[in-house]
């Protein structure tokens, strides 16, 4: 099996394991075998509304694979957007989309906690 089935299963698994088995997972694809790390760069992004949560598996400079931890950790941030929707707000007069907020992080650490306590994606974790 090679890198990108492994972590299509690995993947599909923790989002079973987030309640989330409506989303689907898809490794990033880039155009180019590099990325210009001067310009910064998407490490995951999710389509609120078709359920598509995509993430870069390769290191940006030299598009080596990731370790599968750090590829979880994105995946638990972006699977919180789904638990915890953006909203809108005042502040300071204006009206602002909250995205990233403190609920919002505190449920990326669930995520996490969850990731870490499951038998088999914990070895990740060590």
């Amino acid at each position: 099996m090679d890198f990108k089935e492994e972590i299509q299963n690995i993947c599909e698994q923790a989002l079973d394991l987030f309640g989330l088995s409506r989303l689907k997972f898809s490794p990033m694809r880039r155009k180019d075998d590099h990325v210009n790390t001067k310009r910064g760069f998407v490490i995951g992004r999710t389509n609120l509304r078709t359920g598509l949560i995509t993430i870069d598996i390769f290191t940006p400079k030299f598009r080596k694979p990731k370790k599968i931890s750090s590829i979880l950790r994105t995946l638990a941030h972006e699977a919180a957007h789904h638990q915890k929707m953006p909203y809108r707000s005042r502040f300071r007069g204006k009206i602002i989309t909250r995205i990233h907020y403190p609920i919002f992080y505190r449920q990326v650490t669930r995520n996490i906690n969850k990731l870490k306590k499951n038998k088999i994606l914990k070895e990740y974790f060590v």
